[in-house]
């Protein structure tokens, strides 16, 4: 038997549509559902058919109409509370990444001076724009034979940390919502991660600008500055050895070792630059020194060989460009 409303079939003994909900009974008209999208339409217990051409095939039941509605709630519901789940994730800064971190090595052309730009009058209002400028910790002191970080942010997004001799290259991203001004920061350092800021002062008394780490609430306090570099000169009586001169790559280019005849060496190892000045001696050592919190004194082995086109530091071998 077939349904009169929704054209299913039913077994005949059916007194109601478990389709549908139609009651069945004995003198109702009963269509019959053509798949050439006619329709025949009798009463109960006639034995011919009057065929109506008005009939128009149904692409939809209700019961699939429901289903296509239930369907779309639920894609929906599942699309916002992704959003919500990305936006409480980037919040808390225990898994967002920026859209641009500087993975790149550095180079020898890239500007290493400290940024030097701050925030202007009286702080009303939490932007980005008050990080720009460098900073040191607020109560870091340093002297002659001692240095102390400092933290630059630049303009660019891009941003770096000036620690004696060395300087860490990286990048900061505006991740501030409606009520929380914050920043992440990557850059191979331990000031690396998504914080709350909060930069207070003016331009005669100076900035201070405290960074609320969101992943474990660690609170780093520091103050406006100008980054001060560290400068070591030579060693005394130093030695060169002429087929060190040159630059020198690692095979997959993130190394590398700069050395000129002054007695001064830069090495770049991903995005942190060291300079130190070194010397050479007879047993076949390159000796350097630079400056990471206090004067650092290093030997490393070193042979040139390949017609002078290689150099093996301490296993690593390196190409001269």
């Amino acid at each position: 038997m077939i349904c009169p409303r929704c054209g299913k079939e039913i077994p005949d003994t059916e007194t109601l549509c478990p389709f549908c909900m139609q009651e069945i009974n004995k003198d109702m008209e009963f269509n019959d559902f053509r798949e050439d999208g006619f329709v025949q339409i009798r009463a109960k217990g006639d034995s011919e058919f009057a065929e109506s051409e008005n009939y128009k095939p149904k692409y939809f039941d209700i019961s699939e109409y429901n289903i296509f509605v239930i369907a779309v709630i639920f894609v929906l519901a599942v699309s916002v509370f992704t959003v919500f789940s990305l936006r409480f994730v980037q919040k808390r800064g225990s898994a967002y990444v920026p859209k641009y971190v500087s993975t790149a090595p550095a180079t020898w052309d890239e500007v290493t001076e400290p940024a030097t730009v701050f925030v202007k009058n009286t702080v009303k209002k939490q932007t980005i724009k008050n990080l720009y400028g460098s900073w040191k910790s607020e109560d870091a002191e340093e002297s002659d034979t001692t240095a102390i970080p400092y933290f630059s942010f630049r303009k660019d997004g891009y941003m770096q940390e000036n620690y004696g001799t060395i300087v860490v290259k990286g990048s900061f991203k505006d991740i501030s919502d409606k009520d929380e001004p914050g920043v992440y920061i990557s850059i191979d350092s331990s000031l690396k991660g998504a914080y709350d800021f909060d930069v207070k002062g003016n331009e005669k008394d100076g900035y201070s600008l405290t960074l609320t780490n969101r992943a474990t609430g660690d609170i780093n306090k520091f103050v406006s500055t100008t980054a001060k570099k560290k400068s070591l000169g030579t060693i005394k009586g130093y030695r060169i050895d002429r087929s060190l001169i040159g630059t020198w790559y690692s095979k997959d280019k993130k190394k590398a070792y700069k050395f000129i005849k002054e007695g001064k060496v830069k090495r770049v190892s991903g995005n942190t630059i060291t300079l130190g000045v070194y010397t050479v001696d007879s047993r076949k050592k390159v000796i350097i020194k630079y400056m990471k919190g206090v004067i650092t004194t290093v030997e490393l082995d070193y042979k040139v060989y390949g017609k002078g086109k290689k150099l093996k530091i301490n296993n690593v071998v390196y190409y001269k460009k």
